[in-house]
């Protein structure tokens, strides 16, 4: 038997673990697919579903059998879905029990297709939630169903959103699974997850693709996903995720990695008053969703600096007065075989007085911005903290 994993981007040994689990009839009852964020845990789980809904006995899915039908139509009644959703002040207001209301159960629907459509592409709100009111509605149409030989199949996508009451809800499920009855889990953290249900599913890692790997995907659906030209100076930050790849693309990368330049040069000088011009004069943090954007690129660049000191050896910042500007940088692009032009974005970090501090205020002020309602505020405020602590060494060059 032939199994066609058609969504999914590379992962060859996640395919063939997969594909001997189906083929020896001992696939788990309960699968967690983990690994970082976008490298294929979801897109996994899709041909997962249609394979194992499938009746055929050549190749799955056929695309043709009742099995395959129904779950194009989406009018499975043995297919449960769960994604994150964000609480509504109503729900809040029942003392956290997180029943849904309607409304939400149609949002769901529409997000539901959406995901469907576009695995790599789609994004879970990062207020939302697995709530307990999910994971009971789940049990009950697992009681109520009727006898079937097709199996039951339940997705619980981004599982490391699960409040408390709805792990431990689900617990009692995965202790005493419904016979013939897979549930299918993923996420982006299993540090998380409760270790009770880590020990009752069988966990599948992935792992991220090399460059030249990300490569070859962009050149397959680079463009179906939109991009006619492969976004050569995003790979390095998409951390060998073609998720995050497509992601940055569709969130204007190109501007995110100059306002990423702008954001370090204005905060590495070490100059207050220099860094509130800066913020005044950016529209980067005029609200919550530009500000948060450009902060979790900015830990990507940091990131990778980590990555180029690791094989290249610590950042020698004294080359930095060169003409050429950054010049450790540029130079560890380069033998990386990465754009040398980057350098112009994360080259400020040569002149940093302690890394890990100014990571920890970056990761500090990300923070801050989803909690406040004035983004620049935050931002300026913690920056006098850091930059007060950290002051800029003497004789440094930048």
């Amino acid at each position: 038997m032939q199994f066609a994993f058609s969504r999914t981007q590379g992962l060859d040994e996640a395919k063939s673990f997969l594909s001997q689990a189906i083929s020896s009839g001992k696939f788990p009852h309960a699968l967690l697919v983990h690994g970082p964020e976008g490298v294929g845990q979801n897109a996994l789980l899709l041909d997962l579903v249609d394979i194992l809904l499938c009746d055929s006995a050549e190749i799955r899915p056929c695309g043709k059998c009742p099995g395959c039908l129904g779950r194009q139509r989406n009018n499975l009644d043995n297919l449960i879905f769960l994604m994150p959703i964000e609480k509504k002040d109503k729900a809040a207001d029942k003392g956290g029990d997180g029943e849904m209301e309607d409304a939400q159960v149609d949002e769901l629907t529409e997000r539901a297709k959406d995901f469907h459509a576009d695995p790599y592409g789609f994004a879970r709100s990062e207020k939302g939630n697995l709530n307990v009111g999910q994971i009971r509605g789940m049990q009950a149409r697992l009681s109520f169903a009727e006898a079937s030989q097709r199996p039951r199949i339940v997705v619980i996508l981004w599982a490391e959103t699960m409040a408390a009451p709805a792990a431990n809800t689900l617990l009692k499920t995965l202790e005493e699974p419904p016979a013939n009855t897979y549930f299918l889990l993923s996420s982006d953290d299993r540090s998380v997850l409760l270790p009770t249900i880590l020990s009752r599913c069988t966990q599948l890692p992935i792992f991220p693709m090399v460059p030249e790997a990300l490569r070859a995907v962009l050149a397959a659906k680079g463009k179906v996903w939109g991009m006619e030209v492969p976004p050569e100076r995003l790979i390095p930050f998409a951390e060998g995720s073609p998720g995050v790849l497509l992601a940055l693309h569709r969130n204007g990368g190109e501007t995110l990695l100059e306002e990423a330049g702008r954001f370090l040069d204005a905060a590495l000088r070490g100059d207050w008053a220099g860094f509130s011009d800066y913020l005044d004069d950016s529209d980067a943090f005029a609200d919550l969703q530009s500000a948060s954007r450009l902060l979790h690129f900015l830990l990507r660049t940091i990131r990778l600096f980590h990555r180029l000191e690791a094989m290249e050896g610590p950042a020698a910042y004294a080359d930095s007065a060169s003409s050429v500007g950054y010049a450790w940088t540029r130079k560890a692009l380069e033998r990386q075989g990465l754009d040398p032009s980057l350098a112009a974005v994360i080259g400020p970090m040569e002149c940093a007085p302690d890394l890990m501090a100014f990571t920890a205020w970056i990761e500090d002020t990300l923070s801050a911005v989803q909690s406040y309602a004035k983004p620049k505020v935050a931002a300026l405020g913690l920056y006098l903290e850091f930059a007060t602590k950290h002051p800029r060494k003497e004789g440094q060059p930048c």
